[in-house]
């Protein structure tokens, strides 16, 4: 784990929901400000949480054990530099990325092995996808919400270079359960992010 490589002075993946009304901590002006603040030079005040460290102490352990789980190759978890839209001012800090082997995972099957197929009725694991980590004391679900990283999945999907055909958010549960959320893009939200 590298850390937060973004420029505060533009939307970055992780600030998307906030941007779009979908995150309980903070409101599209409020980001606004963030970024307002950021081009003044103005200290942003926040220092992280407790919960956050310990979510990128774990961070890499969580991509690891998700990775077997899905049976990718060349997984990466250290990143340079962020990744930058080639059209709009959107940047992304990735978790990681992973090669699939093709394999089909489909919607009906999944959640016996806590893999779940969200917004489609399977996905192909083809390919390199991304993949983010999460941590949370939050209960396990079936989908996690919007903040917790499916929209920032997309955003993420959006900056990098060469076509993503697919994403997973990996959500470890109060410690103890690990939940995968295979996602496709979603033109929609994509369009909605973009427009934001």
């Amino acid at each position: 784990m590298v850390g937060k490589l973004t420029d505060d002075r533009v939307a970055s993946a992780s600030r998307v929901p906030g941007i779009l009304g979908k995150s309980p901590w903070s409101t599209p002006n409020e980001e606004l400000q963030f970024s307002l603040d950021a081009i003044d030079d103005k200290p942003h005040g926040w220092s992280g949480s407790e919960a956050a460290d310990w979510g990128n102490r774990l961070e890499t352990a969580i991509l690891i054990e998700g990775s077997k789980r899905l049976g990718l190759g060349n997984v990466e978890t250290e990143f340079e530099r962020a990744v930058i839209h080639d059209k709009i001012p959107l940047q992304a800090s990735l978790d990681g990325l992973g090669e699939g082997d093709g394999r089909v995972i489909t919607a009906a099957k999944t959640s016996i092995d806590g893999i779940y197929v969200v917004g489609a009725d399977e996905i192909k694991l083809e390919g390199i996808g991304v993949l983010e980590a999460k941590l949370t004391r939050d209960r396990p679900e079936s989908e996690p919400a919007l903040h917790r990283g499916p929209i920032q999945l997309q955003a993420q999907m959006m900056c990098l270079p060469r076509a993503v055909r697919w994403g997973a958010i990996m959500v470890l549960y109060g410690g103890v359960e690990l939940r995968i959320f295979l996602y496709p893009p979603h033109p929609g939200t994509m369009t909605a992010i973009k427009d934001a």
